[in-house]
């Protein structure tokens, strides 16, 4: 178990990046937090009288992967460190915490919300009240490699233009909420059983996605000062369809005529709603399906692109290697 230096009782390092892999052994886990602990990831456990912390870290190329589950027996104020600055993706999964900015004053991470914040090595605190209990998830990136993946993924274009050296606090206008379409992204990374490449392809991918997810909606709200609108029952039930029959071959187009909604109104509803355009959104629906099928079946390409809505395995196989960057088949072999 970690040791912490401390400067009271009531106060606890959370180190949010680290360049270690002191991991504990899953021996010195308490038989409690084990259901938590992720395939591919490594853990690091704290425990005294005031505390539990039990957390995960994955590395997968560019981005740096934290889940923090923590459990306050006492009254503890929790002091988060990176040893470099850091662009962290931050997700209240559950529960609400409240920070203080060092610049700043209060601010509030509130349940079902997501942040971007540049962080430097000494930025905010958190308190935690007796019995409180929270998971805490965020991915790192390094703010000098956004230039190098926008190239590959434009989406990330609008985050790349941010001047974020001297920035220190949140680089979001506004906390947004964690839409349908990002909590399937952290349902995937979450219950992700696979390691060594198939884990790294997928979740690289998925952290690609989050941040362009919140690319989008950080655009929008700056381009009109308010959150996402709740969708319209309409577009709730293109998302629903796109998701129940995506074996199914259909376009942007035909969605659009099968709802009889216009084109635009529809593609503009859906990206205000969920922050990723109909088109991309069949697309990563179609290779997640994808992706697991050749995972967890013996099915031939031909098959799982019939599976998939593909006219064949060529247009499938196409697909896959430019959203994932690997072929189909040396991902089914790596398992």
């Amino acid at each position: 178990m970690e040791k912490q230096p401390l400067r009271s009782t009531a106060e606890k390092l959370l180190l949010i990046e680290r360049d270690d892999n002191n991991y504990t052994p899953v021996s010195s886990i308490p038989d409690e937090y084990l259901p938590l602990l992720l395939p591919y990831a490594g853990a690091y456990f704290y425990r005294d009288e005031d505390c539990d912390m039990l957390c995960q870290h994955i590395r997968v190329k560019e981005f740096s992967i934290w889940g923090h589950d923590i459990f306050a027996r006492n009254y503890i104020i929790l002091n988060p460190r990176t040893p470099r600055h850091i662009l962290a993706l931050h997700y209240m999964h559950e529960d609400t915490i409240d920070a203080v900015i060092d610049h700043m004053g209060p601010f509030r991470l509130k349940e079902k919300e997501v942040n971007l914040f540049s962080l430097h090595s000494n930025f905010h605190s958190a308190a935690l009240d007796r019995n409180n209990k929270i998971f805490s998830f965020h991915i790192n990136v390094s703010p000098g490699s956004l230039a190098a993946l926008a190239a590959s993924y434009p989406g990330l274009q609008h985050l790349a233009g941010f001047q974020l050296d001297d920035m220190n606090g949140p680089v979001n206008a506004a906390p947004y909420v964690i839409n349908a379409v990002s909590a399937q992204l952290l349902y995937t990374i979450f219950n992700c059983r696979y390691i060594e490449l198939p884990a790294e392809c997928l979740l690289h991918r998925c952290c690609v996605d989050l941040y362009q997810n919140f690319a989008l909606q950080d655009a929008q709200y700056r381009a009109c000062s308010r959150p996402a609108p709740s969708p319209a029952d309409d577009i709730m039930a293109i998302f629903r369809f796109i998701g129940e029959h995506i074996h199914q071959r259909f376009t942007a187009r035909e969605l659009a005529a099968r709802f009889r909604l216009p084109g635009n109104a529809m593609n503009a509803g859906f990206e205000q709603s969920f922050a990723i355009s109909v088109p991309d959104y069949i697309l990563q629906q179609r290779m997640m399906k994808v992706y697991k099928l050749l995972l967890h079946t013996k099915a031939s390409l031909s098959n799982i692109a019939w599976k998939t809505g593909y006219p064949n395995r060529l247009s499938m196989t196409a697909d896959f290697v430019k959203y994932f960057s690997y072929d189909p088949v040396t991902i089914r072999n790596a398992q």
